[in-house]
């Protein structure tokens, strides 16, 4: 079977002069067979013009072939899913989920030293904002490790395996659990923490090969257009290179059970 990866990115210009810059309005990424390319870019593009971040000046969609043995097929991770009140609560229950894998590099496990992690990855938190990808940051020598700090680290080549959407509306669970799934693969991964920057979407995630994928009900404020992803790596276990080289290149499909959807 033929396969091609379809990636589309929308932006728009916004500011004069020094102000001037490119702001992001959509994004997807689908590996599909032949038969479907058509149809699937006509949703993307779709869904590009009919953002609720705004309208596009600028539409970009790559079509590229896959060879089928390059292609790894993974299993989801499991998923669990945690309601909410507010998204402070949600902010806690992620910082609490996620801190004790940060501190899995170190040998200090004390209360003082989990607050310290803690602060520091709500700092990380909102630096990420900003950011086109992921920040990448090491637990073992507490450094971050994107080549490009403001574009940062960006997974791609991926899709849920027997995929047939093509209305173009966006479908935040399978996307996130794919690239969770994906991500938790990668060589010397420990754990990843994401909040969507879609202002209509108030629900972010953990997921760790420990933890699964752990969907956290809240974790902003609707309207508010702040996301941002960290990736948690752990140098002593792999090196970074072959981390990035896997987010990046590594084609994968992942096997999402029906039940999944929490």
């Amino acid at each position: 079977m033929e396969f091609y990866s379809l990636k589309m990115r929308a932006s728009q210009h916004v500011g004069e002069g020094a102000n001037a810059h490119e702001q992001h309005i959509s994004g997807a990424e689908r590996i599909v067979n032949r038969d479907s390319v058509e149809a699937v870019c006509s949703a993307m593009v779709r869904r590009a013009m009919t953002h609720s971040k705004g309208n596009p000046d600028f539409i970009n969609v790559k079509i590229e072939k896959v060879q089928e043995n390059d292609i790894q097929i993974l299993k989801a991770l499991p998923v669990t899913r945690i309601d909410v009140e507010t998204s402070k609560q949600g902010l806690d229950k992620a910082f609490e989920l996620i801190t004790p894998l940060m501190g899995s590099g170190s040998s200090t496990s004390s209360a003082e030293h989990i607050e310290k992690l803690r602060d520091k990855l709500q700092e990380l938190l909102c630096e990420t904002y900003p950011m086109r990808g992921a920040m990448l940051y090491d637990i073992a020598t507490g450094e971050r490790l994107e080549p490009d700090h403001e574009r940062g680290v960006r997974a791609t080549y991926m899709d849920a395996l027997h995929s047939s959407e093509v209305d173009g509306k966006k479908n935040h669970f399978n996307e996130a659990i794919v690239l969770a799934t994906k991500v938790a693969n990668a060589p010397g991964m420990v754990a990843e923490l994401c909040i969507s920057d879609d202002p209509e979407y108030v629900t972010g995630y953990v997921a760790s090969k420990k933890l699964g994928y752990v969907r956290i009900m809240k974790m902003k404020t609707l309207g508010d257009e702040n996301g941002g992803r960290i990736f948690l790596f752990d140098s002593n276990k792999a090196k970074v290179e072959d981390c990035i080289e896997y987010l990046q290149k590594k084609k994968v499909l992942v096997e999402i059970p029906p039940s999944s959807n929490a």
